[in-house]
């Protein structure tokens, strides 16, 4: 029956995809992020804010990280749907059993070669707003910096899953925050930068934001 059922999602998944175009383009955005100040970086996200942030990148040909076990069969055909591409792995890095130090070294060559790349830092299966250490290894190894990046909506619908994912609505108004480039240097303690993310990221989610994540702007 699970298999039947992780089947049936895989097939659904390009609908879903398509679905989610259709509600994009009733959004109302207060701002649109332009990614050539983005290419060659990475954008760090939540799991439960994940649809919304994919909604800003269709069509960018922006590289994802998706696991590598069965759940992520579901991911990839809907994110390859939306037009992104995709890494299979995971951001726990050091635990190969997992695909973590694979799916990572994968993403050292895409930063190199000037790609974007995507990561939702709690995933896949948390806790929530927790960020693993595999994003802040990326961007120490690459030299590249990390641009958290949170899209709230006036309406929408919040499951009440680990991740507490938000579904948009059509005709949402959306508010796009974006977080102030994070820079992690050689010397830098891995756990000091992975805590700054996660307290940046979940100031982004916040109603209320502190004025710390501000927009990135072209230097």
């Amino acid at each position: 029956m699970k298999r039947l059922r992780h089947r049936l999602s895989v097939f659904l998944a390009p609908f879903v995809a398509f679905l989610l175009r259709l509600i994009h383009k009733t959004i109302r955005w207060d701002k649109r992020i332009d990614y050539e100040l983005y290419r060659g970086k990475v954008i760090a996200l939540l799991h439960g804010n994940a649809l919304g942030v994919a909604m800003l990148g269709i069509d960018r040909g922006i590289y994802a990280l998706v696991s590598r076990f069965r759940d992520g069969d579901i991911a990839e055909k809907f994110l390859l749907s939306l037009g992104y591409r995709v890494v299979r792995g995971s951001s726990e890095e050091g635990k190969p059993q997992k695909g973590g130090s694979v799916g990572l070294l994968r993403l050292v060559k895409v930063l190199k070669e000037g790609n974007t790349v995507a990561i939702t830092v709690d995933g896949p299966r948390g806790p929530y707003g927790k960020v693993k250490a595999g994003i802040i290894l990326l961007a120490q190894k690459t030299g590249t910096p990390i641009i958290p990046v949170y899209v709230d909506f006036d309406w929408s619908v919040r499951l009440k899953t680990w991740d507490r994912l938000t579904i948009p609505l059509p005709f949402s108004r959306a508010k796009v925050r974006i977080g102030s480039p994070l820079w992690v240097l050689p010397e830098d303690s891995v756990e000091a930068k992975r805590e700054e993310l996660e307290e940046v990221l979940s100031s982004l989610s916040l109603e209320k934001f502190s004025e710390r994540a501000l927009e990135l702007k072209e230097s």
